[in-house]
């Protein structure tokens, strides 16, 4: 007798814990969250996103750079593409002599793109990852201030900006 009254406690038990759930899922949860939130979930990168970048200049020329904060779930170089902008959001026109180069984690180019063009001609299929470095070079022209673009066209599409100091 006292197994069957264990097995009914237990049923009991499974009973209640489901609807507690049910309770939950169909009562308090359109509630909790709304349709279209993002249910509490982290969001979905949207491409890499690089870090800060640490101007360094002489008398002639403007470097700029980053180490990749987030790589973007998955995104290849190829699939970034890459502007600057002013602070009140006009575009920033390269000049023909600037490059955008990709250091992987031992520092070895990996990727290069043609920023006037705005393509790769370097690493295109490389996939990001969080180890790799950005270097922007700007000859002569300043970018202090302004704001790189990252903009990517794959699964993840979408941009990310960050301010130069």
């Amino acid at each position: 007798m006292a197994l069957r009254r264990a097995e009914i406690l237990t049923v009991a038990a499974i009973v209640a814990a489901a609807g507690i759930i049910l309770y939950v899922g169909l009562i308090l949860g359109p509630e909790l969250y709304p349709p279209g939130s993002t249910c509490g979930c982290p969001a979905e990168l949207l491409g890499p996103a690089i870090g800060t970048p640490t101007p360094t200049t002489d008398a002639w020329a403007h470097w700029y750079n980053a180490s990749v904060a987030s790589a973007g779930g998955g995104a290849t170089l190829g699939e970034t593409h890459w502007q600057f902008q002013t602070p009140t959001g006009s575009i920033v026109s390269p000049g023909t002599n600037w490059s955008l180069t990709v250091e992987d984690a031992s520092r070895s180019v990996v990727g290069v793109y043609n920023l006037t063009a705005g393509v790769w001609s370097l690493g295109s299929h490389t996939p990001w990852t969080s180890l790799m470095q950005v270097s922007i070079y700007s000859a002569n022209v300043s970018l202090d201030g302004d704001h790189v673009i990252i903009a990517e066209s794959g699964d993840g599409s979408g941009q990310t900006s960050v301010s130069i100091p």
